[in-house]
């Protein structure tokens, strides 16, 4: 007999353990649009200075960033929600804050020495881009509207979805006992 031992299969933990809003490409939209048009609004007192813009990204796209992921993770949090203007000018605002107390906090404790002037310019041009980027937000989409398998397992009959389930359990079934 000639038997033939498979090596062992290593597998990772996939992107279960990562929050769902952070699985959405959505959020990740929105991550991006206050990464790159952030810095640009922050900087608009200064735009008359055609140099400075390039700064601007400089000091300003790791608080945007931040500040895009924070707002994202609320609005893209509960499918269905469509909040008012007003909410999300004011949850833009708290993230454009809460971003630059993480970035002054980081640069505190990363730094020897910490100059409250950026902590500042990080706040008062922060805060207000990240605001107006909040109002500027599309709603979001509805609960029926969703990629991903939870859309599909509410749209679809339950027989389905069952039978689905059955199917990936079969195939992983026979992918461990060596089957094609």
């Amino acid at each position: 007999m000639n038997a033939v031992l498979a090596p062992p299969r290593l597998r990772g933990p996939g992107l279960a353990w990562v929050p769902a809003v952070l699985r959405e490409r959505v959020t990740w939209r929105t991550v991006w649009r206050f990464t790159w048009a952030g810095p640009l609004i922050g900087g608009l007192p200064y735009v008359w200075m055609l140099f400075t813009i390039p700064y601007a990204y400089v000091i300003g796209v790791v608080p945007a960033a931040l500040a895009g992921l924070l707002f994202a993770a609320w609005y893209h949090g509960h499918a269905g929600r469509v909040p008012t203007w007003p909410w999300r000018a004011a949850i833009g605002a708290l993230a454009g804050l809460g971003a630059a107390a993480l970035v002054g906090l980081a640069t505190a404790l990363f730094s020897r020495s910490f100059d409250v002037f950026w902590m500042a310019v990080w706040t008062l041009h922060g805060v207000p881009a990240a605001a107006a980027l909040g109002v500027l937000q599309r709603p979001a989409r509805a609960a029926t509207q969703q990629s991903g398998a939870a859309a599909h397992a509410q749209l679809a009959p339950r027989g389905r979805v069952v039978q689905v389930a059955h199917r990936e359990l079969a195939d992983a079934r026979d992918r461990r006992e060596g089957a094609f």
